[in-house]
């Protein structure tokens, strides 16, 4: 993969931050800060941190205050700062690929939690699991394990209880709307449950606005897999207490495992295989060719008012709220929930995809031995409460931790409702499930393939990656799947 690298020599005793910005040209930084660069040597890091739009400047600065800060606590550690924007999900995965094998990968780089353990377990990265509880000055002498959300640790840890990466954010899905196209329709607040939602669809459909922006041309584009989780969990949760079997409050992929094997979740059958129909009734209310458009391409037409509503998550909401050429004003709402009316088997209330970790740092198991130390310094300072709250309030990042507050404009993405725990469709889960998810629901949409198609092929991805996991990890019924 080619990657464009535009190189900024700072002035002498200053931290030098070369960054890789898309789309941006030569620019030079001046580091005001001061400080003693010539009292022995420097511990070098290159550090490289994914961006969530190419040419972002206000995410440049933040990052670049965030090395001048922490080189004030540690003029001892010359922080080298990539910040690079891939494009896409299997851009990112392919440059993370690519330098773990060939070696050349940075001391700390993003990646994320649907990765971390298959590298792990490969033995390209290091393992974490040790400073999880280690406390850090950074966070107040608290380890990560004291200032993650138990629900976030459920999520990062792998099948045999390691950690592998840090999280710096979590994500959290809203819609965002266009309050102008609603008042115009006559919505006079955001729907809750599904029919209001439909109802409201229907209202912007008559006055000739394209209700919801839906783009589907890859996983990448994200809001298919949202929907059908967020669904999928809505159907399901009555089925928790029976899938949770050692009761700690998430289902574990141990557990998840040993309910595909035994049958007792199957997608081919009710109700997992009910939410597939719901979202192509829903899709009527999406723009024509939504197979075709992209993320960026929808994000375009959200501005340009064409469409009424997109799905995002906070990070990805900056760009939108920032926008000049965003000419009304905007707001976030969860999407709204499925009732009886539509699902017997529906909760009534909101599920939440919200708390999947997001913007995990990571470091390669050929780290120098004498870099590592300061590595784990330097993901402690960025997920101190200080620089959470000054990303959250700067870059629309949701805290990773429970120690940053959460500011104004992300109030929208506060969780109000119920944690999802299964996740059946999630990259953490299985990835080629995930993808598969996508690729076979845009045929399903497109009305190239039957729902018996859709799910039954699904199902044999799903059963394959449960083997596999099974061959991995030694679990069988005998041994009960290795459930403590």
């Amino acid at each position: 993969m080619s990657i464009k690298r535009s190189i900024r020599s700072l002035i002498p005793l200053c931290v030098t931050l070369p960054l890789v910005l898309s789309g941006c040209g030569e620019a030079s930084l001046t580091d005001s800060s001061g400080g003693d660069n010539t009292g022995g040597s420097k511990i070098e890091l290159n550090v490289m941190v994914m961006s969530e739009a190419g040419g972002d400047q206000t995410e440049q600065q933040v990052w670049e205050e965030t090395v001048r800060s922490y080189r004030e606590k540690r003029p001892d550690v010359e922080i080298r700062l990539q910040l690079q924007n891939f494009g896409g999900v299997e851009q990112h995965r392919a440059w993370v690929t690519t330098q773990l094998i060939g070696g050349t990968a940075p001391d700390i780089f993003t990646t994320r939690y649907i990765w971390d353990q298959e590298d792990l377990k490969k033995g390209l990265l290091t393992d974490l699991t040790p400073y999880y509880t280690k406390k850090q000055p950074h966070l107040g002498d608290k380890a990560w394990s004291d200032i993650f959300p138990k629900a976030l640790l459920q999520r990062l840890i792998g099948d045999n209880q390691t950690y592998a990466s840090v999280p710096t954010s979590v994500d959290s899905v809203r819609v965002l709307y266009n309050k102008n196209l609603f008042d115009k329709a006559g919505i006079t607040k955001p729907p809750q449950t599904w029919n209001e939602f439909l109802a409201a669809q229907e209202k912007l459909k008559a006055i000739g606005v394209t209700p919801f922006g839906f783009p589907n041309t890859k996983p990448g584009d994200y809001s298919y897999s949202w929907s059908v989780r967020i669904l999928t969990e809505e159907l399901i949760a009555g089925q928790y207490e029976q899938l949770d079997t050692n009761k700690s409050g998430f289902i574990e992929i141990n557990e998840y495992v040993k309910a595909v094997d035994e049958g007792t979740v199957d997608i081919t059958k009710p109700p997992y295989k009910d939410v597939f129909p719901i979202i192509k009734h829903w899709s009527q209310y999406w723009p024509k060719g939504y197979n075709g458009i992209d993320f960026a391409s929808s994000s375009d037409m959200f501005l340009r008012g064409e469409v009424a509503m997109v799905m995002r998550t906070s990070g990805q909401s900056k760009s939108l709220f920032e926008s000049k050429a965003r000419g009304f004003e905007m707001a976030a709402f969860p999407l709204p929930y499925l009732t009886k009316e539509n699902h017997p088997q529906a909760l009534g209330k909101l599920m939440e995809i919200g708390g999947v970790p997001a913007g995990n740092l990571a470091i390669p198991k050929s780290i120098k031995p004498e870099k590592l130390d300061a590595a784990i310094d330097f993901m402690a300072y960025i997920t101190s409460a200080k620089i959470q709250g000054n990303h959250a309030e700067k870059l629309y990042r949701t805290p990773a931790t429970t120690t940053a507050e959460l500011p104004d404009h992300l109030k929208g993405f506060a969780f109000v409702g119920d944690p999802m725990k299964l996740n059946i469709y999630g990259g953490e889960v299985d990835k080629n499930v995930t993808e598969n998810n996508q690729k076979l629901g845009q045929l399903y949409l497109e009305g190239s393939i039957p729902l018996e198609t859709y799910v039954g092929d699904l199902k044999k991805v799903m059963q394959a990656g449960v083997q596999q996991k099974k061959e991995e990890n030694k679990w069988n019924a005998q041994n009960h799947y290795g459930i403590k």
